[in-house]
This record gives C-alpha cells, structure tokens and sequence, in this order.
C-alpha cells in the first residue's frame, strides 16, 4: 500500500503535464511535448483554482502550487474593463513530504453583491496557467439564477477508472454556468481501510483532495464550490483521533468551506455545516455521519437506522435557522437522511432510502421540522441514483452520482422509481417557480441529456 501511494503521488506530482494538454490546445497546437517543455520553464498549479465561500462582498480562492515557487499577484475586477484589483500571493512549491505547503487559500474584499467577477494569478508580467476564472457573488435581492448538485464521485488514486466519469460531469456542468455548486459527499474515498473506514495514513486524504481537485477541472475555477461530508471522507463521527483530524485538516485546506462566521446564519468552525440566503433562498448544508457516536459500518457497525443524529448543536442550529429565515424557498442538503428504511436491513442501518426514512428516529423531526418552516426540497446523496419523492408536500431528491460504479436497486433502496445513469442536478430559481432537472453527460450534446424535471412551487403558496 505504501508504494501504491509513492507512485500515486509521483503521478500527482508530475504537476507540469497536468494543464499541458489544455496548454496546448490553447496555444492551437496538437504538440503536448512542447507545451510541456515550455510549461517546465514557467510556473504552473497543480490544479485550476477553487472559487469557495462567495458572500456579498469577499470568496475565497484556493490555490495549489507545482513544483516551482510563485511570487506574484491574484487580481480580480468585475467582469469586463473595471480597474484591476489585487492581493500578493506567494506559492512555495508543493512536495511529497509536504503536500498542503504550496496550497494558498486567497481571500478576496471589496465584492459587490450579485456581481460576477473575473480573476488571474500572474507573475511578472504572465498569466500563471490554471490561475484564472470567474464567480459570482452572493446575490441579496430576488433574481433568477442556477445552482448544480453533484455527489458520489467516491474518486481515490487506486481507481482512477471512476475518474473519466466525474471530469466529463464536470465540464458538463460548468456549461451551464451555475451560480454556485453543492459536493454532497463521498467526494473522495478513503482506502487502505475498511469500508467507509478512517484514513490509514496521514497524507491519504491529502493526496486524495489533489486528485478530486485535479478531476473537477474548471467547474471548480467558474463557480463557488460548497462542499459537504459523505461517510467516505474519514470524518465520521465514530472514528478515532488522530484519524479524523487528517481528513478534515485535508478538507479544510484543499477544498475550504463556509465556517461559522462566513455568513450571517453560521454554522460549524469545521466547516462541515453551514447555511446562507441567495437571492430569495436559503440554503442548509448538513453533516449526516460526523457527530455520530455509534458505528454505522455497512454490514459491520452496530448501529441502526433509527440512531443516526445530526448531535445536539447542530440540530439546535438547523431549528433556529429556519425559524429565523424569511426567505421564499428553503433547500436542505445532506449526504443522507438522519435516519434510514431501505430494502434490506442492511442498508437500513447503512441510511440509504431518502424520503421512505422521513418518518425514522431524527430524521422525523428534521422533516417536522421542514414542514413547519417551508422547506420545499431536501438534497441528498448515498444511494448513487437519481429519485424524487414527495413525502407530505417535501421532495426528497436523491441527486445521482458522478463517478461512483455502484448503482444501488430496488432490492437495496427500497425506490420503486429511479434512474440509475450518472450525472448532475441542476436547479432553477425563478420567481416562484423553482425547476429541478436531471442530466446526464452525452457525447453528442454539450449540455447533456435531460433524463427527469419537475417544477416547485414555495411552500407558502401550496
């Protein structure tokens, strides 16, 4: 196992060739070796950059730096002939025994609200490849926009065959140029461990967030990126210390989330849980598997799909905050039901079955409490296929998966009807029309084929 993960970080680190295809096709040439060759003389990331936390007037840009130091400057402007505005950056290069020492998470001040804005990483007088992009803002008045949903890339260097499937999602996704997009989890995949174990080393999950970075390709530089925890990550609530720290360590540095002071509603200092309003929506981000005590293995943990909880502080914050939103639409997502009811016993404990557990131990109350407050639709992941379910007016939306081989049947969910093609949610907030569709990636479109759509109405007007 160790030198599986020796070769799986020289082939990370082998950053040049990374962007030189892309280099190259750029340039109009067909010659990687050139751009290669030319890319070895100037500074290069390992990865495009990754637009996290936009408010209304900072984000947040995480950058991953090659093999050569960086000292330059991040510049950014609204889009199109403003003045530049910039902040110095400095990148040491990023190395086997010290893979988070050429990551920079760069904050950007002085945004405007509901304004898209272009950035670049330059050095000198040149443009540093991977370093540039755009994002919008958070938007505080009522507007029309998009968001994407995507999950279940479950992507790890032992299986690079899943990876194709989450680079090909991605830039499908990008096209529709979302506002912002949600990671529901099962991101990454633990390995060397046991099933849904704890990292077995501390530089696993590092290499494992460079690769899930790597495989994002420029969705990641186009749109804010809200990532939440699955139960593969190596943060469940039943995993030991140190273990636990090395993964969300990795997390926090590699793909950096809002924290409890990011937006006016809070959150988790761990950024594992954390809610804002756009536009005329709020939206709930929730961690399923890391305050729970008790083991939830699949086929090996005692627990049980009734047992599962959110912990006592962070089903305290999701109560307040939806009682103190005003917001017209309310969307929950998380990686799985706070409970479970799926078609074995097995899975049940597991916390597969979405909206069939709307009535099983927490999740109870969690849709006690949507009901209560107006939530029109809960997000989730886990079971690797796309399924809607109207449960007492609620959509329980199993958005699909991006990379994960496993599609789970009837036999292990419990769903009567889903569709088990990979792919991408995408949501439209219009008014008082939210449309809810599932894609998939086609060769012969750009943008997919649309496999499902359905349209929300605001609770309050039901």
């Amino acid at each position: 196992m160790r030198r599986f993960f020796a070769a799986a970080l020289t082939l990370l680190l082998g950053s040049t060739p990374l962007l030189c295809v892309e280099n190259a096709a750029a340039q109009g040439t067909t010659d990687v070796k050139s751009a290669g060759a030319a890319a070895e003389e100037a500074p290069s990331l390992l990865t495009y950059a990754f637009v996290a936390a936009p408010t209304a007037d900072s984000a947040v840009v995480s950058l991953i730096n090659g093999e050569k130091p960086i000292k330059g400057e991040l510049r950014y402007r609204p889009q199109g002939t403003e003045p530049w505005m910039s902040v110095p950056v400095e990148l040491a290069p990023t190395t086997q025994d010290k893979l988070r020492g050429g990551v920079q998470n760069v904050r950007l001040d002085g945004l405007k609200p509901g304004t898209r804005y272009e950035y670049e990483l330059r050095e000198g007088d040149q443009a540093v490849p991977g370093g540039s992009g755009s994002f919008m803002t958070q938007r505080v008045t009522a507007a029309p926009f998009r968001f994407i949903a995507m999950t279940d890339a479950h992507v790890n260097p032992a299986n690079p065959e899943r990876s194709p499937v989450l680079r090909v999602s991605a830039d499908t996704a990008m096209r529709y140029r979302p506002d912002f997009v949600f990671h529901l989890g099962d991101n990454i995949q633990t390995v060397g461990s046991t099933h849904g174990g704890p990292a077995a080393e501390e530089n696993h999950p590092n290499i494992f967030y460079i690769y899930y970075r790597q495989m994002l390709g420029q969705l990641q530089s186009q749109a804010g990126q809200f990532i939440l925890n699955g139960n593969w990550e190596g943060e469940n609530g039943w995993h030991p210390e140190p273990n636990r720290s090395w993964a969300r360590n990795a997390r926090m540095t590699f793909a950096p989330a809002p924290n409890s002071a990011t937006y006016p509603e809070g959150g988790s200092k761990n950024e594992d849980y954390y809610a804002f309003t756009w536009g005329d929506a709020l939206f709930i981000g929730l961690n399923a598997t890391g305050y729970n005590a008790v083991n939830h293995e699949h086929t090996r943990g005692p627990g049980s799909g009734s047992d599962w909880t959110l912990g006592k502080d962070q089903f305290e914050w999701l109560e307040k905050t939806l009682a103190e939103s005003k917001a017209k639409w309310k969307f929950l997502f998380i990686h799985h039901a706070v409970g479970g009811n799926a078609g074995d016993d097995v899975n049940t404990r597991y916390g597969r079955g979405g909206g069939r557990a709307a009535h099983i131990g927490e999740q109870a109350k969690v849709h006690e409490l949507m009901r209560k407050y107006g939530v029109e639709a809960f997000f989730y992941a886990h079971d690797h296929v796309f399924t809607d379910m109207d449960v007492d007016g609620i959509h329980y939306i199993c958005t699909g998966s991006v990379g994960a081989p496993w599609k789970f049947t009837t036999a292990e969910t419990g769903y009567e009807n889903y569709i088990p093609d990979s792919g991408f949610t995408v949501v439209d907030i219009d008014g008082d029309k939210a449309t809810v569709r599932y894609v998939r990636p086609d060769n012969n479109n750009p943008l997919g084929k649309e496999l499902y759509s359905v349209t929300l109405k605001p609770a309050n007007t039901k």
